[in-house]
């Protein structure tokens, strides 16, 4: 159905393009031409979109990439500082006792002098 109407169509515009004059004729090739550029104006914009979009997307992953490989870095780093804040707790923890048995030593032996 679309071909035999697109055909019945075409005959009709033949028919008004040879009843046109030269000046109508140019006036119609002068649209089409100008309808031309701006189609090709367009499509050069969105082809510019497009290749933004696409680099956009590219940077986008390595964003997404560079995002893994910091988080890696700071798990290893937070690794590192746990490691470190039980090795200090653990030394403080052994000063601490040492502290306590001095102060307890100290106690004693100011209770022996005192009798």
């Amino acid at each position: 159905m679309a071909n035999e109407n697109d055909g019945a169509q075409d005959t009709v515009k033949a028919r008004e393009l040879s009843k046109m004059n030269r000046m109508q004729l140019i006036e119609v090739i002068y649209a089409l031409q100008q309808n031309q550029r701006e189609l090709e104006e367009e499509n050069k914009k969105l082809r510019i979109q497009l290749d933004d979009r696409t680099i956009k997307m590219s940077e986008y992953g390595s964003i997404a990439e560079a995002a893994l490989g910091i988080n890696e870095v700071f798990e290893k780093a937070q690794a590192a500082a746990d490691q470190y804040v039980s090795s200090v707790r653990q030394a403080y923890d052994g000063i601490w006792k040492e502290i306590i048995g001095d102060r307890d030593r100290l106690k004693a032996q100011l209770k022996e002098e005192e009798t």
